[in-house]
């Protein structure tokens, strides 16, 4: 929601929706780090951890990565609802707006 002003008209509240695209940017590098020290971890363990018990960790490590990959797909997806999501609300605002400021207009 833009700075509210006395020439503004607001009857929707959007401020959770652009406090969270604010956000958006440090979820991406939060994710992206988390992804990076499990890639570093596990590759540290297949290069010291040798035997049977390491071929099946690295082997379930490997479909976690990739379950890992597809939750950043989801974020994605997520963050572009959301701002499709604002800026619907945004112009329900504006509509809701003009018609408080003039009900009897077409």
């Amino acid at each position: 929601m833009a700075d509210i002003n006395q020439s503004e008209y607001h009857c929707v509240d959007t401020r959770v929706f652009d406090r969270c695209l604010q956000q958006k940017d440090s979820f991406i590098r939060r994710y992206d780090k988390i992804v990076t020290d499990y890639d570093n971890i596990v590759d540290r363990l297949d290069r010291n951890w040798k035997g049977s018990g390491a071929e099946t960790f690295i082997k379930d490590a490997r479909v976690v990565r990739t379950n890992i990959t597809g939750i950043a797909d989801i974020l994605a997806a997520m963050c572009s609802v959301l701002e499709d999501c604002r800026s619907v609300l945004g112009e329900v605002d504006r509509g809701l707006g003009e018609m408080n400021r003039n009900p009897d207009a077409e």
